[in-house]
């Protein structure tokens, strides 16, 4: 760019605010032709997480993707859920909730919960997945995710389609193998979180899905725990 005019030459190397380097021709701005499309939320990558909430016998566990950091002191963090998944009433009536972040190998299990439903599936059962107690929420936390983070209702705003929870972050623990050396959780070093790519579950179009099939292999996963 040169007062305001695009050339065919290369912009000089700028850093952005989150320190990444970006060196493009400009030239390639002025060839895009951009085509409108239907607004949506199109972001990628957004994190997986795998949800529980409630206490007591009524616990449930679902995956979820609509979640964001959204303040910094206190901590907190949105989770946007549907009102027509169980999951919600439990959360709203709690006002409590547990985020667990799960290995890349639990790609299978998040698949899992996240289309099946409390009301049709013992999902525990059909999972195996094990919890303990959290420190703080009654919500208990999964063992399989090396970071838990217990978070309680803080803001509640109705949306058109969704409710959004807006929560502190009240505790987190997390395994040693995925703290940095300043006692940080640091992801990239550990292999931790899934990322989900908008219309399709681990690669897989969600138009080939296959509940039996998913079923035959979560079992398949949980007899080798």
């Amino acid at each position: 760019m040169l007062n305001g005019r695009l050339t065919g030459r290369p912009t000089p190397p700028t850093i952005c605010g989150f320190g990444c380097i970006h060196l493009i021709p400009t030239s390639i701005w002025s060839r895009m032709n951009k085509l409108q499309l239907t607004p949506n939320t199109t972001l990628y990558p957004v994190p997986v997480v795998l949800v529980t909430c409630g206490a007591g016998d009524q616990v449930n566990i679902f995956t979820l993707n609509r979640i964001a950091s959204c303040n910094a002191e206190p901590p907190m963090l949105s989770i946007s859920v549907r009102p027509s998944r169980a999951s919600h009433d439990l959360i709203d009536q709690t006002g409590e909730f547990v985020v667990n972040i799960p290995w890349p190998n639990l790609e299978l299990v998040a698949d899992f919960v996240g289309t099946t439903t409390c009301r049709e599936v013992d999902k525990w059962q059909e999972t195996g997945l094990t919890t303990q107690p959290a420190v703080v929420v009654a919500a208990p936390m999964l063992d399989a995710c090396p970071v838990n983070l217990e978070c309680q209702v803080r803001h509640r705003l109705r949306l058109p389609s969704h409710s959004l929870f807006v929560a502190e972050v009240v505790a987190l623990h997390a395994l040693p193998d995925v703290l940095n050396g300043r006692q940080e959780v640091d992801f990239e070093q550990a292999g931790a979180g899934l990322a989900y790519r908008a219309g399709v579950v681990r690669e897989r179009p969600v138009d080939n899905f296959q509940p039996d099939a998913l079923r035959q292999q979560i079992h398949r996963w949980r007899d080798s725990q």
